[in-house]
């Protein structure tokens, strides 16, 4: 014969499971049916209270023993191969003190995961949706693998979200946007998703910085990607998006921040593209961009950072670059700019890297650069400029100089106490017409390690005091009009890697002391 099981002793039961102790119940002992009307209720409410308020007690809440069912349903969909959640114990009732997990002082719900660098691979399974008070998820550095969970942007609390650096793949779900309540920050960056950007993006308007770079994402622009009135970063680097670049970003005015490099985007730059007036860095680089700049970017006051460089801009180098007086990194390198480089370049007084290499330039250096003071990598090679190599060149606190495979033509003229003495690390004046001796005092730059003359007409001896040099690892005299020996003093160059002199008249014998240069590999 089967025994009925009471329904009030499987309610004690289950909360028994949660390792929650409760009190006998007040109807096994009191007789309730035979007391009045308010003893029942009074009976009733003190039940209630010898119920529950044990359970309160031990656990501070209901919804906090979700957050530790949430916590421990995640540990169990992934592989933790160094052990680093083993102080997530089941067992326990509160998991602010678990590695990892933060949370609010008042209610002791979780408000923070940060996993970051953990090593944890397997999937980002639902246990995360358990956290209804979560505000800041980092997964970043690890290995996790599978899809990404349309409905985790449904937590109302959740802010930032970031699972970049791990192995997600698959498309970015259209539900993600649209259904996003108050995310302000997301970063997939470097993960495998694939396919299109969801046109749902432009609904997530809450959205201030969104990471989507490095990874397989195709297709064009998204037509709502201006709608985030509430942009201030923007990176969609490293994928293979295609078409133009879509006109209306000056609706996002408070954009800092925006990289679109490495990409297949074509056509030319937006006419509005001046109007976002906070922008602090753009870096269009690597596409396949053309026409000429529009003149509304003089308007970019702020602008720290411009880097369009490998892309097929032509026209010339505008002067009103001059304007952008915040300007510390400007390359445009690899395009097809012409003319002369621009005189109001000299106005720039935060520049620290120019680069133009490898465009149509012409013309000679502009005297105005030397007023440049805070430059420390100037590039103009692979153009064709023309005339001396400026005295003022090595009066900057220079650390790297490349005026390589240009017409440039005249002595190299460096002054005999020069700023870069302590600074410039490499020089490369290849590939021109230099002509006269090869100066001494180059052997007063007593940081450089790379040195390249090769391809020029520089005649008379090679001067010991660059041989003497500690620091150089690569010397490159070849071609050129050379003669005498090599210098003793080739034993001193205790750094050499790499020595080329080549195609020049050299005489004598290699000298026995660079024997003592131990690391050279190329001679």
């Amino acid at each position: 014969m089967s025994r009925e099981v009471d329904p009030r002793s499987k309610k004690a039961a289950n909360l028994s499971l949660r390792g929650l102790p409760f009190p006998p119940l007040v109807s096994e002992a009191f007789p309730l049916m035979l007391l009045g009307r308010r003893m029942r209720n009074l009976a009733f409410y003190l039940a209630s209270l010898l119920l529950f308020c044990p359970l309160l007690a031990k656990s501070g809440s209901p919804a906090l023993n979700d957050d530790v069912l949430g916590l421990i349903v995640f540990k169990a969909d992934i592989l933790d191969p160094l052990s680093k959640l083993a102080s997530w114990n089941e067992d326990e009732d509160d998991p602010c003190g678990w590695t990892g997990v933060k949370c609010n002082a008042k209610t002791n719900r979780v408000t923070e995961l940060s996993l970051v660098g953990f090593s944890l691979s397997g999937k980002i399974g639902r246990g995360l949706l358990q956290l209804q008070s979560i505000q800041k998820l980092y997964l970043s550095k690890n290995n996790f693998s599978g899809s990404l969970n349309p409905k985790l942007s449904q937590l109302e609390s959740l802010r930032v979200v970031d699972l970049s650096e791990n192995n997600l793949s698959g498309v970015i779900p259209d539900e993600f946007f649209g259904q996003c309540r108050s995310l302000r920050s997301l970063s997939l960056a470097n993960n495998a998703f694939s396919g299109h950007i969801p046109p749902s993006l432009g609904s997530c308007l809450t959205l201030a910085a969104l990471n989507l770079s490095s990874n397989r994402l195709s297709g064009s622009l998204p037509e709502g990607l201006w709608s985030l009135y509430g942009l201030r970063s923007l990176d969609l680097s490293g994928n293979s998006l295609v078409g133009e670049i879509p006109g209306g970003i000056s609706r996002l005015y408070n954009l800092r921040s925006i990289s679109l490099r490495q990409n297949r985007l074509s056509g030319r730059l937006p006419d509005d593209m001046g109007s976002c007036l906070l922008l602090k860095y753009l870096d269009f680089s690597v596409n396949f961009l053309t026409g000429s700049l529009p003149d509304s970017m003089h308007r970019l006051s702020m602008c720290s950072h411009l880097r369009l460089a490998s892309n097929l801009f032509s026209g010339e180098v505008p002067t009103w670059i001059g304007e952008m007086k915040n300007l510390e990194f400007l390359d445009l390198s690899r395009n097809w700019f012409s003319g002369r480089v621009p005189e109001s370049i000299g106005k720039l007084q935060l520049l620290k890297s120019l680069d133009l290499s490898r465009n149509r330039l012409t013309g000679g250096l502009p005297e105005s650069i030397g007023a440049c003071r805070s430059l420390t990598d100037l590039d103009l090679s692979g153009n064709s400029l023309t005339g001396n190599l400026p005295s003022w060149v090595f009066e900057l606190k220079l650390q790297r100089i490349s005026v390589s495979g240009n017409k440039m033509s005249g002595c190299i003229s460096v002054g005999v106490s020069t700023t870069s003495d302590r600074t410039l690390s490499y020089l490369d004046l290849s590939g021109n017409a230099f002509s006269g001796a090869i100066p001494l005092v180059l052997g007063n730059l007593l940081s450089l390690q790379q040195l390249n003359l090769s391809g020029n007409l520089l005649s008379g001896s090679i001067p010991a005091s660059i041989l003497a040099l500690e620091t150089v690892e690569v010397l490159d005299l070849s071609r050129n009009l050379i003669n005498g020996s090599i210098p003793l003093e080739i034993g001193k160059a205790v750094s050499l890697k790499e020595l080329r002199l080549e195609k020049n008249s050299l005489a004598g014998e290699i000298p026995v002391q660079i024997g003592n240069c131990t690391s050279l590999t190329t001679m």
